[in-house]
């Protein structure tokens, strides 16, 4: 599988050389990497095959297997030390795909005792996480997870990590500290790990068959992120829910209470506005609630008012079908 595996290139900065090696390096900079195999056949057959040489082949070829084989002849070669380091990280990389944890070990022992402030010090750690993790290391993979925290506070990089640490304690049987993990990530108002926090909170709403959490994360990732890869594996989750027999709702013997659909969930006041505005003519009452939930003030958007909770599951299933969504019957 892991033999056609093709090696990007990221440019750190120009290599020293000749200037044949530097108009291949830049050939593949720029993406044209059969004018940069053309250079480099005519490159290697007029020259001795150097370190830059074999990098370079390693860069551009196709076939993993063959591409490693080159780069770990120019990590013994004459080569420049970022290039050294760069073969390094994508070594590494090659190890952890094939299952190779003992040479994955060693090369990023030798990383970080060669590169202590290297450009790929948090990708490496992140490398040995999961090598730890997929071994059953797992207190080993957490000491890991924590050292990249403290070296990574802020960003992308620590949601990145926050995320590592999660999956790991999880696969510890550790859930608590999971889901503590997710909700702390899911209170970050923005970064690539918030999509995949409010995801892993829905379906774990789902799986307990808590409906309104699991509708309140649901609603929170459709606002933010409409083109998440898990809203439709969540929405699926949710419908399921929605045929189960409900077994802790007494809104009718409660005095006062009645039914609403609730549509959804925002944390922007004009969004929320412009969610009611689409249920306006339904002939049913649209209104707007302002919740707090973990320290943040929601905006809860619900449609009708009814006595009878079989009534409003019945206008939910028309507007289910109307707008191909899923919403939840609630007691107010």
């Amino acid at each position: 599988m892991w033999r056609r595996i093709v090696f990007s290139v990221v440019i750190v900065s120009m290599l020293s050389g000749t200037a044949g090696a530097q108009t291949v390096y830049s050939l593949i900079q720029k993406g044209k990497l059969m004018e940069a195999r053309d250079s480099l056949s005519r490159l290697a057959q007029a020259s001795v095959r150097d370190g830059n040489t074999l990098f370079y082949q390693g860069l551009l070829e196709q076939d993993g297997a063959i591409a490693v084989k080159s780069m770990e002849a120019a990590f013994e070669a004459s080569l420049p030390s970022q290039h050294h380091e760069e073969i390094s990280y994508r070594l590494a990389q090659y190890y952890l795909f094939t299952g190779d944890y003992r040479r994955l070990a060693s090369l990023v022992s030798d990383y970080f005792s060669r590169w202590e402030r290297g450009m790929y010090r948090a990708e490496m750690r992140r490398l040995s996480v999961f090598a730890d993790e997929r071994t059953g290391s797992y207190e080993s993979a957490l000491r890991q997870c924590d050292r990249y925290l403290v070296d990574n506070s802020s960003g992308d990089p620590q949601q990145w990590g926050l995320i590592d640490k999660a999956r790991v304690l999880s696969a510890h049987g550790k859930q608590i500290g999971a889901a503590e993990t997710i909700r702390q990530l899911s209170r970050s108002r923005k970064g690539v790990g918030v999509p995949l926090a409010l995801y892993l909170l829905g379906m774990q709403a789902v799986t307990r068959n808590k409906a309104d959490d699991a509708v309140f994360y649901y609603n929170m990732l459709r606002e933010a992120y409409p083109a998440a890869i898990g809203l439709d594996q969540l929405s699926a989750g949710l419908g399921e829910m929605s045929d189960k027999p409900r077994t802790d709702n007494k809104a009718e013997k409660l005095t006062g209470t009645y039914y609403s659909v609730k549509v959804g969930v925002f944390s922007e006041a004009d969004n929320a506005k412009r969610h009611a505005d689409r249920f306006r003519g339904q002939g049913q009452k649209v209104d707007i609630e302002t919740k707090e939930i973990s320290g943040r003030n929601y905006r809860v958007v619900y449609v009708g008012t009814f006595d009878d909770y079989d009534e409003a599951v019945r206008f939910k299933h028309r507007l289910e079908a109307e707008r191909n969504d899923t919403y939840q019957v609630v007691a107010r």
